[in-house]
């Protein structure tokens, strides 16, 4: 992969690689833009994490955007802030039966023309709503076989799934996830599931089984106190 870095790029033209990198899917691009050793610290909604290579990065980047059928531009600024990179972005991702915005600030140091060092604040992927004066998309989700949500005071839920965590926090997701295949199991397609959890840990990894699984996670809900509740479209 290093071989296919052929020029040395002004800090502005790697801030805008790396955007499109995301928008194209194309991670092994994105790898070209930095060091092997690389030190990365992302913060998410729910956790920390750090990184001391290129790989690790590439490859939870990848997880955040390789299951979207689209990647979409909203906003986007790069520019120097003193002696660092900045990177800013807000994209939209699609997929079908589901839309969702993300933004990501990045802040970057630069070595030889690759980024050396690298810190990213991340919004988390914010579930939208598809727009009913959209009949374009709206047949798209029908030919699929989607029953597509449009604006509306609130989701027609066809399910109820409760789930205690019992206070184990960070274990939902391997628990919570047979129960879930078993209520889609017994619904239709475009149906809805809402999914009750106590455990505020839970938001990333369900996002991440959603995409993984092809059930498009609608919505999420801080409920009274620490617990969450999911809307989940069955695939």
């Amino acid at each position: 992969m290093e071989q296919l870095m052929v020029e040395v790029k002004t800090s502005e033209q790697l801030g805008h690689e790396w955007i499109e990198a995301i928008i194209q899917k194309d991670f092994d691009r994105l790898a070209t833009l930095c060091q092997p050793d690389v030190s990365s610290s992302l913060l998410l909604p729910k956790r920390f994490l750090t990184y001391d290579n290129v790989g690790d990065l590439t490859a939870k980047v990848k997880d955040w955007y390789d299951e979207y059928d689209s990647i979409d531009k909203e906003q986007a600024r790069v520019a120097m802030v003193g002696q660092k990179l900045g990177i800013f972005y807000r994209l939209n991702c699609k997929e079908i039966g589901a839309s969702y915005t993300i933004e990501q600030h990045v802040y970057c140091t630069i070595r030889d023309g690759r980024i050396e060092q690298l810190k990213l604040i991340c919004s988390g992927f914010q579930p939208d709503q598809v727009l009913a004066d959209d009949p374009s998309i709206v047949q798209g989700y029908k030919s699929a076989g989607f029953t597509p949500i449009v604006n509306q005071p609130a989701l027609q839920v066809d399910a109820l799934l409760e789930f205690t965590a019992n206070g184990e926090q960070g274990t939902t997701c391997a628990l919570l996830t047979p129960y879930i295949k078993g209520k889609l199991g017994n619904m239709t397609s475009g149906q809805i599931l809402e999914v009750r959890v106590d455990d505020v840990t839970a938001k990333e990894d369900i996002e991440a089984w959603s995409r993984l699984s092809g059930n498009s996670l609608l919505k999420m809900d801080q409920l009274a106190g620490q617990g969450l509740v999911f809307y989940i479209i069955k695939k």
